[in-house]
């Protein structure tokens, strides 16, 4: 659904809350869909053995690897991004540098461990959650962000996404093409309200 259907807000990943968790799926994989997926993707091609697919993607991530969690400074994967546009190893190589903003939730993404789904970690990432604090998701908790849901606005037009979470008077919802928004809970009908509150009660 290219056009949004009524008043989203995207959800800046570097302006959240430190205790929430930064994941890939629901923060950084909607910048590289922008940038890198061309490339870089199951969907489309992968060029030098680089998928960034969740699923593929925890091959990338480990002490030696190009994603190192907690290193952002060591990791390869945020290095080439902060290279001149013109140097032979800058990426994207055929596009231009990506934003401020968008490496440094890149890089808050890497010093948090480079969770890929907090919602379902595994073994290695349940670890590393423990080891800087963050609660691990419930199984329970897991379900009701897995799902999707319907939403819709004060004027009836509906959205499917799952969510997230309340910050504040906004839900967190994350759409099937992996971005994320902020909705503001006064732009939602009755319902959607209420099933937002809903599946915010733990």
């Amino acid at each position: 659904m290219k056009r949004v259907l009524f008043c989203l807000l995207l959800s800046a990943a570097a302006a959240d809350a430190r205790s929430e968790v930064v994941d890939y799926v629901g923060e950084v994989l909607p910048i590289m869909k922008k940038h890198c997926w061309d490339c870089h993707s199951r969907e489309t091609s992968v060029k030098g053995n680089l998928a960034l697919d969740p699923e593929a993607l925890p091959d990338q991530i480990g002490k030696y690897n190009i994603i190192r969690p907690g290193e952002p400074d060591a990791s390869g994967f945020v290095e080439r991004m902060k290279l001149d546009e013109g140097h032979a190893d800058f990426m994207p190589r055929k596009g231009s540098s990506l934003p401020k903003r968008e490496i440094a939730a890149i890089e808050e993404w890497i010093r948090q461990g480079a969770i890929v789904d907090a919602k379902k970690p595994t073994e290695e990432e349940a670890k590393r959650l423990a080891e800087s604090g963050a609660p691990a998701p419930t199984p329970k908790e897991a379900a009701k962000t897995d799902a999707f849901h319907t939403w819709t606005n004060q004027a009836g037009k509906t959205i499917e996404a799952r969510f997230l979470g309340l910050q504040g008077e906004a839900a967190k919802l994350v759409m099937r093409n992996g971005k994320s928004y902020l909705v503001p809970l006064s732009t939602l009908d009755a319902a959607s309200v209420e099933q937002a509150k809903q599946l915010a009660t733990p």
